[in-house]
């Protein structure tokens, strides 16, 4: 019995009439103690739910199920629990880890709220904006044009949101297949911030990039570096509060951060910088330091985020630094190959 328990891939028991386990797997008897053998199964788990499914099982001679959930150092944990009846009148009880499955369930649904709820924001004001409109007399066209504005910019924010949405779907649908095109960064890079320099000159900040000497070449998908770049400028260009920002990237060396041979790109502005709490959090969908400041500048909350899983699929890595009062500086460490 003992080795057919321990070819289970679950945690498992078996329990007798007399609510006495009578034997454990491996996994089991490292969930809950290496003496739970010769305990009853009250003493096992203390779990309310735990015991109606074993107690049912046993008076019904059936199957029953429930949900536990604890806490295992600072992770909560959540097993899918079933209670079997076998021959011999025993009860057999499993547990099923199901905590990613549940994440991942809880993702997808605040992914829906805070979806909905970022598109229910403009759509709010478009129709207020419309029922403004149909009541307001003709003879007022430049408040008319004012209303027309304001929509033609809500509409605007709706079109980003969707667009980052569509873009992120996509890095995420392909986020498994590595990229295999040699890309000349430096030309790359160069070429977005000539492309920048106006929208910085417009913010009265100044863009700063010296091209290496050497062109550094990493194999990649040219589109999603791009995209990463005009990101990382971009945020810069809102947050730097007219001062100048430096793009760097460097020549092919070692990076420890990658156990390998790699680049790195940096983008760092001298702004207001983001209180430490908030840097762990910044990749998340639809994370804002600022919420309202975020949205009166544009942006949707899904820019870092895009940029996570680009890198991500590209095998590299990003880091964040910032204080407070003096800036924000965002690397990403990108294999040579």
């Amino acid at each position: 019995m003992k080795n057919l328990l321990n070819a289970f891939p679950l945690a498992s028991f078996i329990v007798g009439t007399d609510g006495y386990v009578v034997d454990a797997n491996d996994k089991a008897l490292s969930l809950f103690g290496q003496d739970i053998v010769g305990r009853t199964f009250l003493e096992v788990v203390r779990n309310p739910n735990v015991s109606d499914a074993i107690e049912d099982a046993l008076e019904q001679k059936s199957h029953r199920h429930c949900e536990w959930s604890t806490t295992k150092a600072t992770t909560d944990i959540v097993y899918h629990v079933t209670a079997s009846w076998i021959v011999a009148e025993d009860i057999l009880v499993t547990f099923q880890d199901v905590t990613d499955i549940e994440h991942s369930l809880q993702a997808r649904q605040e992914f829906v709220t805070n979806v909905s709820h970022e598109l229910k924001t403009p759509l709010t004001a478009m129709l207020g904006f419309l029922e403004t409109l149909q009541l307001m007399d003709t003879s007022e066209p430049e408040a008319q044009r004012r209303f027309i504005v304001m929509m033609a910019q809500e509409t605007q924010r709706m079109n980003r949101l969707v667009s980052d949405l569509l873009s992120l779907n996509s890095v995420q649908a392909n986020e498994r297949i590595r990229p295999s095109d040699p890309i000349d960064l430096g030309t790359l890079i160069e070429n977005v911030v000539a492309n920048l320099q106006g929208l910085a000159t417009q913010s009265q900040t100044q863009l700063i990039f010296t091209p290496p000497q050497k062109a550094p070449v990493v194999f990649g998908d040219g589109d999603q570096l791009r995209q990463v770049a005009i990101n990382l400028i971009e945020n810069a260009i809102k947050y730097a509060r007219s001062s100048d920002i430096v793009i760097s990237l460097s020549d092919e060396a070692y990076q420890p951060m990658l156990r390998r041979e790699g680049i790195v790109l940096t983008v760092e502005d001298h702004g207001s910088g983001i209180a430490a709490i908030h840097i762990p959090r910044l990749t998340e969908r639809f994370y804002r330091v600022d919420d309202h400041r975020g949205r009166d500048i544009g942006g949707t909350g899904l820019g870092l985020s895009i940029v996570k899983h680009i890198v991500s699929r590209h095998r590299g890595r990003i880091r964040i630094k910032s204080t407070l009062g003096r800036g924000s500086q965002f690397s990403i460490y990108l294999p040579k190959n």
